[in-house]
């Protein structure tokens, strides 16, 4: 049969047969394990399973699929690994037919690799994580790495014959006589993975306080689309079933921290305001969501925000109220993870709350219950909950079946501007506000988004997006640049 693709090599190749050929391997179970052939392994941590085509260290922390092994067995590339395992198995496998879609994500996966396994070489980033609460379970099941040398990572790639493919996902910019520039350089970096696992771009952490962002993610590509992946969610997802719900968390060191301590079925969006295409990634896993945002005014606007959509994905949400000034994070450093577990079950489901009462009053109580039913997709289930609370307060059952007036979303930022900000988000370029020509309130933004701190930035500018974004955001900056105003870009 011949293979046309990638894709189509690694169903056709046996794992147990391709490992087995180096390492004896002992059937356990439906899977196989092993001592580990690429770290010095006393008691065996590898495992492989045919199940799913792929191997795992729980040890070193590396794994991926037959085409990888062979690869890191035999110190190849991984395209080099793919030809030479096809010319072994009688596969006829055209190189040069591989599509450009499919290298870039191999090249996604072998930088994953490559920060991987820089995170071991380096003091300050292990110590950050240390001091950070993440532990060595977390940062190998998480792949947790460090981006050191921007032309390290570009002669790696040219190694593996992927620098141009990589290049396309803008996470390594050329700026042209053989330098480059890695947007994730001297950071811890997270690969940031699809729900099946695949890697798709990164998130990185500044490790001092020094001006820049406090994060950085992949640049908006086909690769990486950030409105429908949620950090966390693959390594997560399988506790969250297990569970019968899903954690969702703001930050992806709160993830981090939670799995370290024994919480490991949170997730987190990526530095922005829930979407509705996560809310429908979470329903594929789970029907209950128990949203633990920060205990501060900003926090309680995201509850607020992700609600709706939760509900209108069909899920069930749970609020956990963290003290005022508190996260995750260090809501787990100061009181422990039995206080949190506490907070967690004690959580009430959110209909239930509004209807037995709490901190609202009942004029708030009426207004929220009514706004949130109003997003539940059942009919029987909306009658059901206003008849409830009907008879628990002595509401007419008309006013709560009755949806608020929506407001209609007004555009307050010109239209420029929005492209500006937006762009500053994608694209992070090196721009110094204070050079442009903004009002005061649009050059504060600016430093927020140039600061990662997307969350403090207006919906309408999160929102936004166009396939011509890039082009209409250098000709905004260069026309602000200039001090030259116009009305309206060209879309």
């Amino acid at each position: 049969m011949m293979s046309s693709d990638l894709e189509e090599l690694r169903r056709e190749l046996d794992i147990v047969d391709v490992v087995s050929r180096f390492v004896p391997l002992e059937r356990v179970g439906s899977n196989y394990r092993a001592n580990c052939p690429f770290h010095p392994d006393r008691t065996p941590s590898f495992f492989v399973s045919p199940s799913k085509g792929i191997f795992k260290c729980f040890g070193c922390g590396v794994g991926g699929d037959a085409i990888k092994f062979y690869a890191l067995y035999e110190n190849l590339s991984y395209l080099e690994a793919a030809r030479e395992l096809a010319r072994l198995y009688g596969k006829r496998f055209n190189l040069a037919g591989v599509k450009e879609e499919e290298k870039v994500r191999v090249a996604l996966e072998r930088v994953s690799d490559f920060y991987r396994e820089s995170l071991l070489k380096n003091e300050e980033a292990l110590e950050y994580l240390k001091a950070r609460g993440v532990d060595g379970h977390t940062v190998k099941r998480f792949s947790v790495g460090y981006a050191p040398d921007s032309r390290k990572l570009a002669e790696f790639l040219k190694r593996e014959g992927l620098l141009e493919e990589y290049l396309k996902t803008r996470n390594l910019v050329s700026l042209g006589s053989g330098n480059y520039r890695d947007l994730f350089l001297k950071r811890v970096v997270l690969p940031v993975r699809t729900p099946s696992g695949r890697t798709a771009g990164f998130s990185g952490r500044r490790l001092r306080e020094d001006g820049s962002p406090k994060y950085v993610n992949s640049p908006e590509s086909p690769y990486f689309k950030k409105s429908s992946l949620l950090f966390g969610l693959s390594e997560t997802k399988d506790y969250a079933k297990e569970e019968g719900y899903a954690l969702l968390v703001e930050g992806v060191f709160d993830v981090l921290k939670l799995f370290s301590a024994g919480v490991r079925n949170a997730a987190a969006p990526l530095g922005t305001a829930l979407t509705e295409q996560q809310a429908r990634v979470l329903a594929a896993y789970v029907k209950k969501v128990y949203l633990l945002f920060d205990g501060d005014e900003a926090g309680r606007k995201a509850v607020r925000r992700a609600v709706p959509l939760l509900l209108s994905a069909g899920l069930e949400v749970f609020v956990v109220r963290l003290p005022e000034g508190h996260d995750p994070d260090s809501f787990v450093t100061e009181y422990g993870v039995k206080a949190l577990k506490g907070l967690i079950s004690s959580a009430e489901e959110l209909f239930s709350s509004l209807i037995n009462g709490g901190r609202d009053s009942l004029e708030e109580r009426i207004k929220l219950f009514r706004e949130y039913l109003s997003y539940l997709p059942d009919d029987a289930k909306r009658i059901a909950l206003a008849a409830e609370f009907q008879q628990k307060a002595k509401v007419p059952l008309e006013t709560l079946l009755t949806p608020p007036k929506r407001r209609q979303a007004s555009s307050s930022l010109p239209f420029k501007y929005k492209v500006l900000l937006k762009g500053l988000l994608s694209f992070r370029p090196k721009v110094r506000p204070e050079e442009l020509e903004l009002p005061k309130e649009v050059r504060e933004l600016c430093y927020k988004a140039l600061d990662g701190e997307e969350h403090e930035l207006p919906e309408e500018v999160l929102e936004f997006n166009s396939p011509n974004l890039e082009r209409m955001f250098y000709k905004v900056l260069e026309q602000l640049k200039k001090r030259e105003f116009v009305r309206e870009v060209e879309q």
